[in-house]
């Protein structure tokens, strides 16, 4: 026998997941993600008072206890949003999860997304993450960043191959990603853009440079000793780092800049990968090292300091090319790129570390 239709408007469906935030009401889980090359959406409004009779709608014996009947059991005070293993936990298992304690959950539940969409900025998350094939799980984003996500945008393909060609593609392929990003700021206006960083950094600047600073976005830092997402710090005796800038006074057609957070990149490193004679500016920490830069204010100040020179110098002497060497966190090479403005800058080659035949940088692509 097929089953009664739901008698629920559009309105009111859209209604139902707004006030669950696009959330399953028992475990949290986001309902919605990508998948490839589509959207998955997993899912559903489940009955606390069944429909029908007997066996197949659980609870259904209080139904006129709580007032419910064949008219207004679709209701909106009768509907839960749940994911597909939370809904046939809660039918399978009627004796732990009785009347009361559905609607409690409900009640809670909405009120918690109530309390995180007035207290929170609303997110879209951007996941890319091209090195090795395990995806992120937005469930644990969404917990570990107690932030409301309303959609999650990914591109999470192991990039493998380094040949020209191949970046060629994944250059193009992080067009096409863009392009998913514009789609859902579109339909989720008011959203700010979480992104969550682990490829390689020709991909992330090139990223970042498409995002721009005219979008509001938020970028994390993933801390490799912790591993967890960074963002701000909260120890009391944080410090910033000391940031050193230098550059020789020869000008020539070509600027290399060379960016160093997480570790050092020396002149030897660039001999015989750049053929012209060139301008050199270094942008450098203290003392670079892994983990160095995980927090906010760092990243803004090296990101500052790098949007300041480069423009400052390419003003003064109109370079025809810049080379752009970096060796620091994913999230940073993101903020670097987002000052990138094509219309005031000349192309800009990217290179990509690769400590492969004696040579520890190789080019990418240029932006």
């Amino acid at each position: 026998m097929a089953r009664d239709p739901f008698k629920l408007s559009t309105v009111d469906d859209r209604a139902l997941w707004v006030t669950s935030g696009g959330l399953c009401a028992k475990c949290k889980r986001v309902l919605i993600f990508d998948d490839i090359e589509k959207k998955v959406n997993i899912g559903e409004r489940a009955h606390i008072i069944g429909k029908g009779d007997g066996k197949k709608a659980p609870r259904r014996e209080f139904a006129e206890e709580y007032e419910i009947t064949e008219e207004n059991v679709d209701s909106l005070m009768n509907l839960m949003l749940m994911c597909s293993p939370c809904h046939h936990t809660i039918d399978n298992n009627v004796k732990n999860y009785p009347p009361d304690l559905l609607f409690e959950m409900k009640d809670k539940h909405e009120a918690w997304v109530l309390n995180r969409l007035s207290q929170n900025k609303k997110a879209i998350a951007v996941l890319h993450k091209r090195k090795n094939g395990i995806p992120f799980d937005t469930v644990l984003l969404s917990e570990e960043i107690d932030t409301l996500i309303l959609d999650a945008v990914a591109l999470q393909e192991e990039f493998v191959d380094f040949s020209n060609e191949g970046w060629k593609k994944a250059k193009k392929e992080n067009e096409e990603f863009f392009k998913e990003i514009v789609k859902s700021k579109r339909e989720y206006a008011g959203t700010f853009l979480y992104i969550f960083p682990l490829s390689p950094i020709p991909l992330l600047i090139h990223l970042g440079k498409l995002i721009s600073e005219t979008v509001p976005a938020v970028v994390y830092q993933f801390d490799r000793d912790t591993q967890k997402w960074c963002l701000d710090d909260v120890s009391v005796d944080s410090t910033q780092k000391k940031i050193i800038i230098n550059q020789t006074d020869e000008v020539f057609d070509a600027l290399v800049v060379t960016v160093q957070a997480s570790g050092t990149i020396t002149q030897e490193d660039l001999t015989g990968v750049i053929d012209t004679p060139y301008q050199h500016l270094d942008i450098r920490i203290e003392n670079p090292q892994l983990n160095s830069v995980l927090f906010s204010q760092d990243v803004i100040n090296l990101r500052q300091t790098f949007r300041k020179e480069i423009y400052r110098l390419n003003d003064l002497h109109s370079y025809k090319k810049i080379h752009l060497f970096y060796y620091g966190p994913a999230g940073l090479a993101v903020e670097l790129g987002r000052c990138i403005n094509e219309n005031m800058l000349p192309e800009i080659n990217l290179y990509e570390y690769t400590n492969r035949n004696g040579i520890k940088y190789a080019r990418a692509f240029s932006i």
